[in-house]
């Protein structure tokens, strides 16, 4: 943790849906394992410098790891999972151990789970069981856990969705923050999809469809944070960089207890064309730029309305 307590970590774990996204922006040019390690090294070797820490996978990030190792720039999260999975527990990465992520420098293990407490009951205990283990493994080793959750609800898109969300998400925080999974921090997502929240001023909604409004939003916040038990983060899903920054602002107005971010394709996800187009030269004036203007704001945003982790674990 930064000295402050908050969070203000990026996430750079993405694999095949980085892969697909460079594709896309190259016209259908296939990049190597190389190109997607230079890829994670440059915005590593930049955004260190303003990040707490750096999440980081097992797969296309070699480099990226062995930087943060020597440099010690910032902290270092590894995902344990080796992609994600969404019909049940993902498979840990082949070779690697809790043991092994911290003697390789790793300041704590991420692992991602997806959560639906309507699911039948093998398959909530399979997740659970899953997460126990991964949890005991990282006390053993006296490493954070981080844990992912997203929920999940196969049948249901759109407005039906975004009315579901926030009792998934609170269903999945209080289950989640029990002692029993020995969960450090939690990162999880909006109680809410923002699309769908009127009056916000930096989402796009052409539907003008909507299923809450700021206050709505404001008590989703709020009972998160009351359901939370441990401290918890918010992950970006994607939305661009001013939509997180509104929402992360609103959670802070409603008296939300969050401990930071760890973000990732709010943060970075300009850099995939820049890549695609101007490698690595572009990628670094790129990183230089507009990477760090991004954590930039999320600091100054975070710093306002974000809670210390130390003061909300002791709650």
């Amino acid at each position: 943790l930064p000295k402050h307590g908050i969070i203000v970590a990026t996430a750079l774990d993405a694999r095949s849906s980085l892969v697909k996204k460079l594709k896309a922006a190259a016209g259908g040019r296939e990049f190597s394992t190389e190109e997607i390690e230079l890829f994670k090294l440059t915005i590593t070797r930049h955004l260190s410098a303003l990040s707490s820490g750096m999440l980081l996978d097992l797969n296309f990030a070699t480099d990226a790891r062995k930087y943060i190792a020597k440099s010690k720039a910032c902290g270092m999260l590894l995902a344990y999972e080796k992609g994600s999975k969404k019909d049940g527990p993902p498979p840990l990465t082949p070779g690697w151990s809790v043991k092994r992520i911290a003697a390789e420098g790793g300041n704590g293990v991420k692992l991602l789970v997806y959560f639906n407490p309507e699911w039948d009951q093998k398959r909530l205990e399979d997740t659970k069981d899953f997460v126990k283990q991964v949890g005991n493994e990282c006390h053993v080793e006296g490493l954070p856990f981080f844990l992912e959750v997203l929920t999940l609800d196969e049948k249901t898109k759109g407005a039906a969705l975004a009315q579901k969300k926030p009792q998934l998400v609170l269903a999945a925080t209080e289950e989640f923050s029990k002692p029993i999974y020995r969960a450090n921090v939690l990162k999880m997502e909006f109680p809410v999809i923002p699309k769908y929240v009127k009056g916000l001023k930096a989402t796009r909604n052409d539907e003008k469809e909507y299923v809450y409004d700021v206050e709505d939003t404001k008590k989703f916040f709020k009972a998160m944070s009351d359901k939370a038990k441990v401290p918890f983060i918010f992950l970006s899903a994607g939305v661009d960089m001013a939509v997180f920054l509104e929402m992360l602002t609103l959670a802070g107005e409603s008296k939300c207890l969050y401990n930071g971010v760890l973000c990732g394709r709010a943060t970075w996800k300009n850099a995939v064309s820049v890549f695609a187009k101007s490698g690595e030269k572009g990628l670094a004036e790129w990183a230089q730029t507009e990477g760090l203007a991004n954590l930039k704001k999320l600091s100054d945003v975070l710093k306002k309305y974000a809670t210390p982790a130390m003061a909300r674990s002791q709650l």
